[in-house]
């Protein structure tokens, strides 16, 4: 089995067609199908099954497709770096929402100020999104908050954050010295969309003490959480980092929760067979670094 032949499959795979296929690389229909078979007899497994005029995976394929789509990945990723002269390749780095809002900005003008590395391609996602896309080696990197669901990702932790409790300065919590999980339970939420880390988190911990979160907006936006907030619509549960600046104004309340606590860990996540070059090395280290900084200095 050579490379070839992977490449075939991943392509066909993605097409879902053979003639498709054949198009995209510029080979014979019969070349495909035979690439396909020897793949078959290789591992004595089915991958595609006739439909109509079309094919349908297997489970076999999609199985196959996780290890393949990153071999080829890997492997196109090699012949770029040993083939191009004095060139710099952009990294392709993945933040999940909430990371993107908090760390990205300090983070990228860094990493790029000196002008000696190019832009880097970013990808802004769920968590469980931007995985995926480590997975396919679609990213080289990326940044996230929850536990990570592939034995295949290594992650470094970089980051603890605290999620706390907001209102709006005329909201009646605002005056109160305490606020008990018993204040809580006919509330209204303002919540991330279900997928969101923060939104698992807060929904765990709340579930713990019997306390379930109703919402009345959901946003995959903080920032539309944020001003939702401020409009009064019900309280929220949002990363300190985001809402810092806010806090200082006094355009939001930090809200005296007792009885919980709510904390994340933030890591640097890159899938296990991933060559991690010096560009990559130094973007690692400068965000370890950055997260160190006090909020006030951000």
């Amino acid at each position: 089995m050579s490379i070839k032949t992977l490449i075939i499959f991943v392509t066909v795979y993605k097409e879902e067609s053979i003639s498709e296929a054949a198009k995209k690389l510029s080979i014979s229909q019969p070349a495909v199908s035979q690439a396909i078979r020897e793949l078959e007899h290789e591992y004595s497994i089915r991958l595609f099954e006739r439909a109509g005029r079309g094919i349908q995976k297997t489970s076999a394929a999609r199985h196959l497709y996780e290890f393949a789509s990153h071999i080829t990945s890997l492997y196109q990723e090699m012949d770029l770096e040993f083939k191009k002269k004095d060139q710099t390749t952009p990294l392709r780095i993945g933040f999940s929402t909430t990371i993107a809002a908090c760390l990205m900005p300090d983070i990228i003008h860094c990493f790029t100020g000196n002008n000696l590395v190019p832009a880097p391609y970013i990808s802004v996602d769920t968590s469980d999104r931007i995985e995926n896309e480590i997975l396919e080696n679609k990213l080289d990197l990326a940044l996230t908050e929850g536990i990570s669901k592939s034995d295949k990702i290594l992650t470094e932790p970089f980051a603890k954050e605290q999620l706390i409790l907001v209102c709006s300065p005329s909201h009646p919590f605002a005056r109160m010295q305490k606020i008990t999980l018993e204040d809580l339970r006919e509330e209204r939420f303002l919540l991330r969309k279900k997928g969101s880390q923060t939104r698992k988190l807060a929904e765990s911990a709340f579930h713990l003490h019997d306390l379930i979160l109703r919402p009345v907006l959901e946003s995959t936006s903080n920032e539309a959480i944020i001003w939702g907030v401020h409009s009064n619509l019900g309280i929220a549960i949002l990363p300190e980092r985001q809402v810092s600046g806010y806090l200082e104004k006094g355009t939001l309340i930090a809200l005296p929760l007792q009885g919980i606590e709510l904390k994340r860990e933030y890591q640097i996540i890159y899938h296990q067979n991933k060559y991690l070059n010096p560009e990559m090395l130094r973007f690692m280290e400068l965000v370890k670094s950055e997260s160190e900084k006090p909020l006030s200095k951000r």
